[in-house]
């Protein structure tokens, strides 16, 4: 004999107890069929990697990107280097002068060039690292 069941989709009020010989039929739950992500428009990793014209024009914008930045730096590293020696052409004696008895060469190449110099690579590396830490955030907005 079989036991009777409750059909499915039938509401059993809280606090009601079901009869020993009543067995509730089994309901298949399912969680929604996944679906693919929306694209947002914005770009991933695997963009950057495709060989097609969106993946180069990703590569090309960062390479744009680096470049503005080495630009950026290369103009004033240029500037500072061509001062002095170009002095030096204009004004014959600069060669020869003495600042508190050390030559002014020395004095320029040793405090004048260099540290400007170190200044503005510490500069360019932190524009580099600025600009590939928002390529890269670009791509994890996904």
């Amino acid at each position: 004999m079989s036991s009777p069941t409750v059909p499915p989709g039938t509401a059993v009020p809280p606090g009601t107890a079901l009869h020993p010989d009543v067995v509730p039929t089994r309901q298949v739950v399912r969680a929604p069929t996944p679906r693919p992500a929306d694209r947002s428009g914005a770009p991933g990793r695997d963009d950057v990697l495709r060989q097609d014209d969106y993946g180069r024009a990703l590569l090309g914008s960062l390479m744009r990107a680096q470049l503005g930045a080495t630009v950026s730096v290369l103009g004033p590293a240029i500037l500072l280097l061509a001062v002095y020696p170009l002095l030096a052409v204009l004004v014959p004696g600069l060669g020869n002068a003495e600042l508190a008895g050390i030559p002014l060469t020395l004095l320029v190449l040793g405090g004048g060039i260099y540290p400007p110099l170190v200044a503005l690579g510490f500069w360019y590396v932190r524009r580099a690292e600025r600009v590939e830490r928002r390529f890269g955030e670009l791509l994890d907005d996904r």
